[in-house]
């Protein structure tokens, strides 16, 4: 009966694609440390007040820009002159590791599933 069951798990898996666990971590990680400021869908908040972050969805920045770059944004923040935008945001906080764990995967929800 033992048997059974296994093989239907590993049948069952075999044919429903599920995410995998970084997708689903790094759509959550967005969620949590990014929506607040970039918009719940990467819209930006410059049209609500008050105005966190810029759109993240179709920015030539993160569309473009090489995956180390964006990385380094997430991991150690922009402030001053490394500043992209002259607007009104506030500087952008660093995530370390124990806030964003995996933020290759963040890199690629933004360039990715974001994106669409």
């Amino acid at each position: 009966m033992v048997t059974r069951s296994l093989l239907a798990t590993a049948l069952f898996a075999a044919l429903v694609p599920l995410p995998a666990a970084a997708e689903v971590d790094a759509a959550v990680n967005y969620t949590l440390r990014c929506s607040h400021c970039h918009g719940s869908n990467g819209q930006g908040t410059r049209a609500t007040l008050p105005s966190l972050g810029p759109a993240l969805k179709g920015n030539p920045f993160v569309v473009n820009g090489s995956p180390a770059a964006i990385k380094n944004v997430i991991r150690k923040g922009r402030q001053g002159q490394k500043r992209l935008y002259d607007d009104t945001y506030p500087n952008m906080p660093s995530f370390g590791f124990e806030v964003v764990p995996d933020a290759d995967a963040l890199v690629a929800y933004l360039k990715g599933d974001l994106q669409k």
